[in-house]
């Protein structure tokens, strides 16, 4: 039975060691809105049919500059709801390259906190603490890659996995005897 309590506080000291340090990111460190970046155009109801409307093909320079740009091709319509004029939209990218930049500070804050729990839960004498920072430490670690993973590339993830296996072998060398 004292086993079982101190498998149950480990876990929860992992659990709310975990969304503590993740909800401290959000609230210290927000990440961008999608809205601030790509507004909303509200496009008019069409008054006329869409064969009523004059056909507007963007040119071969503006298609290829905007897929240059990661943009798409969007229009400005008119009062009738016909398109008058292309442009090459890139919010999205925008945005993408800002996330993608927070992501990454993100991700590496996180993994010294989750390397931070992880010696802590060497060091410490108390079993159910000691075992809930070392759970807390491995979740610490899944969490940060699974947040990062989309913008690593197939290298990086291999490297990542395998210091998380070292780390996680020496662990288990130097904790469970």
């Amino acid at each position: 039975m004292i086993d079982i309590k101190r498998w149950v506080m480990a876990a929860a000291i992992a659990i709310v060691f975990n969304l503590f340090v993740n909800y401290g990111v959000e609230t210290f460190y927000p990440g961008p809105e999608y809205n601030d970046y790509c507004k909303e155009m509200p496009r008019p109801i069409p008054l006329k049919a869409a064969e009523d409307c004059e056909a507007l093909q963007p040119s071969e320079e503006l298609q290829s500059s905007c897929a240059n740009q990661s943009g798409y091709i969007a229009y400005k319509y008119d009062s009738q709801g016909c398109p008058t004029d292309s442009y090459c939209e890139t919010c999205s990218a925008e945005y993408d390259a800002v996330r993608k930049v927070r992501d990454g500070n993100v991700f590496a804050a996180l993994l010294i906190i989750a390397v931070i729990a992880l010696a802590a839960g060497i060091w410490l004498k108390a079993e159910a603490v000691s075992a809930g920072f070392l759970l807390g430490g491995i979740l610490g670690l899944i969490i940060a890659s699974m947040r990062y993973w989309e913008h690593l590339q197939n290298v990086y993830r291999f490297i990542l996995l395998g210091i998380a296996l070292a780390i996680l072998v020496w662990l288990g060398y130097k904790k469970v005897k």
